[in-house]
């Protein structure tokens, strides 16, 4: 056994070990530490500076990282960064310039902390711009900044001058004052501007290195409008002129609009005129309104805008005697069938009032039912009745006088509250599609029955005789005046009923009464699969091949096709057969064709729409072939003249050659023409016979063209024929 010394022994060592230890485990949790470092005092423009960043004291790993100004140095042009070893990192730039001067900090981090050191960089630099200044534009009773940012070391001294003449000497040099403060940063405030501060400004810095920079800029002071004269209240009696003045001062151009109670005048009214008389510094504006009614009265606004500003300044008018409109109309407590109207009284009114009239009327596509109500004085509310469920109602309210009503308030929109709609869908009709199919059809309720707005239907089916309740389906409401849907996965050759109803937002109307339609045994046909066999100029020969789907066979066929104009066309074929050749089409023209079959179930679906272009040139709309142009001489605008001319020409001949015959034959024609004259007679009603040679010659022409009946004028065709010549000589 080890004895009493030995064991005190063994403790201690061990309590030496642990300690050890643990100053071994501190050190390597140590954070890093920096050496100081700084740039050279004789650096000089043009020059390259270098400088380390070393760890004093830290266990790798570890990251270094440059900032100048708080700025991370991102490789700039002429910086350069980088680490020296796995202890140290170098800053390198090239070519010092004005624009490097400033804060270098390298920042050094490892897992257990972090450590930063910062060197100025100091450079001897004339002054440089940072920012130079511009022309300012501000607004007169503001604020302008005339900004003059300057770099250089020494940092350079910024003196801001002020000209007051026409000549480089006449400036004066701007002071810190009570509303002028050069910054820090060498920029120029002025507060509270005036036209006094509009001007030409110089910048002027310096600061023993090299030359001084400056620069001239201008600020120029822009004035607002401003409302220098305005009546607050004005009064006109009813049927007189009232005016309105506003007297504004600032930078032309001015403009001046007016305002009634919000909304704004765009002239011209029937009773109101506005005019602008300008003066030395701005305009005086007038408003006149002639013939003063009761709704006239209000606050007038007027408003003046220019490029820097607007103003606006209120007159209240005042029309005596009749009441004014009765205030804050409001309507609370809106239930389905009534609602409660409340009001404030009129103001100003010169004379009590003896009543007030409530009107309200349903908004509609027609004009609703206007009613009114008449209401004692005393009386701010009143309960509106016997309204309809889910509409619009306007209401207005006016005060009456002695002299008469005034005008009514302005107009106050609330819809009541809906509730279940009060009668079924109408002309509800049942078809079977197919055999698992029913088409429902219907029509909406009586619109008076909605009690509010319509979202949709329930369409309610189930096997006819069936203990089960209806199954629904919901269809959406739309404006159409007749509302369809299908009902499918039915089963085949099966009874239901069928009942539909309305709802809306209160709820379910009833629904109407239950038809019973039996779904088909089979199915109409599929759709075809329709092909091109043929095109042609004038035609198109399609071909088909039936599908399928029913033991019932195809009893017809129906060819639709469309043409770029939408003109829809339509064939039918027998069932037997399987193509068709559509004729009559035009050349180089798209033709959109579709077929779909019938067997004893109906018509199955068209099958997909099938293009074809015929052949040929397609017609240009509105061309028309070319002609050559036919030779003036043979266009009717000269042919006919000349025609009409030859055919005078030659009728003035032959009547001038036939006055010269007359004279030669008169006489020895006399005997034949008397002959010839009695043997016309026969042929004329003896009321008819005339001394008038005119009348001769009616009676002459009348058997022109009647056959031959006898006599020596039947026997002498040419005897005939020589009277009809001579009867010019009568």
């Amino acid at each position: 056994m080890k004895g009493p010394c030995e064991m005190a022994g063994s403790k201690l060592l061990w309590f030496v070990s642990i300690v050890l230890d643990a100053s071994s485990f501190v050190l390597t949790q140590e954070p890093p530490t920096l050496q100081s470092f700084g740039f050279p005092n004789d650096a000089v423009l043009g020059a390259s500076v270098q400088v380390f960043c070393n760890l004093n004291k830290g266990k790798p790993p570890v990251t270094f990282t440059w900032t100048k100004d708080g700025q991370v140095i991102y490789e700039a042009e002429g910086i350069k960064t980088g680490n020296f070893n796995d202890r140290s990192s170098f800053l390198v730039i090239e070519n010092v310039a004005a624009d490097k001067i400033g804060n270098y900090t390298c920042t050094v981090k490892n897992t257990f902390g972090v450590d930063s050191h910062t060197a100025l960089l100091i450079i001897p630099a004339p002054p440089f711009w940072k920012e130079q200044p511009k022309d300012t534009e501000a607004v007169h009773g503001q604020s302008a900044s005339l900004h003059c940012g300057i770099g250089g070391y020494p940092r350079p001294k910024i003196t801001w001058k002020k000209a007051y003449g026409t000549q480089s000497k006449d400036f004066l040099v701007v002071h810190n004052e009570y509303k002028k403060t050069i910054l820090e940063n060498g920029t120029l405030v002025i507060d509270s501007l005036k036209e006094a501060d509009e001007g030409v400004y110089t910048c002027e810095a310096e600061n023993g290195v090299g030359e001084g920079i400056q620069a001239t800029v201008r600020l120029s002071v822009h004035a607002p409008p401003t409302v220098t004269s305005v009546k607050r209240r004005t009064s006109a009696k009813r049927g007189e002129t009232a005016v309105i003045e506003c007297e504004i001062t600032g930078e032309q151009p001015l403009l001046v609009s007016w305002e009634k109670d919000g909304t704004k005048l765009t002239m011209p009214f029937t009773r109101f005129e506005t005019y602008e008389e300008a003066n030395g510094k701005g305009v005086k504006a007038t408003l006149l309104i002639s013939n003063v009614q009761r709704r006239d009265q209000g606050n007038y606004l007027c408003s003046v805008q220019n490029d820097y500003g607007s103003v606006k300044d209120v007159t209240a008018l005042t029309v005596q005697e009749p009441p004014e409109s009765p205030s804050d109309v409001k309507v609370i407590s809106v239930n389905s069938r009534s609602a409660q109207v409340i009001w404030g009284a009129p103001s100003g009114i010169s004379t009590s009032i003896k009543q007030f009239v409530i009107m309200f009327w349903k908004n509609s596509k027609v004009s609703g039912k206007l009613h009114q109500v008449s209401l004692t004085s005393t009386e701010t509310s009143t309960l509106l009745r016997d309204l309809q469920p889910g509409n619009e109602y306007t209401v207005q309210l006016l005060a009456e006088n002695d002299v008469g009503r005034g005008d009514p308030s302005d107009p106050v929109t609330f819809e009541t509250k809906e509730e279940e709609p009060e009668a079924p869908p109408v002309d509800v009709e049942v078809e079977a599609a197919d055999s698992h199919t029913l088409q429902i059809s219907w029509k909406p309720p009586p619109t008076d029955t909605w009690n509010g707005q319509l979202k949709g239907y329930h369409v309610g089916y189930k096997v006819e005789g069936s203990a089960s309740q209806l199954a629904y389906e919901t269809v959406i409401k739309t404006n159409l005046r007749e509302e369809k849907t299908l009902l499918r996965n039915l089963r085949p050759s099966t009874r239901y009923s069928v009942a539909v109803n309305a709802f809306n937002s209160a709820g379910d109307g009833p629904a109407s009464e239950e038809i019973v339609t039996s779904t088909l045994n089979g199915d109409p046909p599929q759709s075809p699969e329709v092909k091109v066999k043929n095109v042609s100029q004038t035609s198109v020969t399609i071909m088909w091949s039936p599908r399928v789907n029913s033991d019932a066979s195809v009893e017809q066929y129906v060819l639709e096709y469309v043409d770029t104009d939408q003109n829809k066309q339509e064939f039918h074929a027998p069932g037997s057969h399987k193509e068709y050749c559509i004729e009559g089409l035009e050349s180089g023209q798209r033709y959109s064709i579709r077929v779909a079959a019938y067997n004893m179930f109906g018509r199955g679906d068209f099958s997909p729409s099938l293009v074809v272009i015929t052949e040929g040139n397609a017609r240009v709309p509105g061309y028309e072939p070319i002609v050559h142009e036919t030779p003036f001489y043979f266009r009717l605008y000269f042919v006919i003249p000349v025609v009409a001319s030859v055919t005078v020409i030659l009728c003035v001949i032959v009547v001038a050659w036939a006055c010269l015959k007359r004279a030669h034959y008169i006489e020895g024609r006399k005997a034949q023409l008397y002959v010839s004259y009695q043997q016309r007679l026969t042929y004329v009603p003896p009321s008819e016979i005339s001394r008038d040679s005119r009348a001769v010659d009616a009676a002459y022409d009348i058997p022109w063209d009647v056959p031959n009946g006898g006599g020596s004028m039947g026997r002498d065709r040419s005897s005939y024929v020589k009277l009809k010549q001579g009867q010019n000589y009568v």
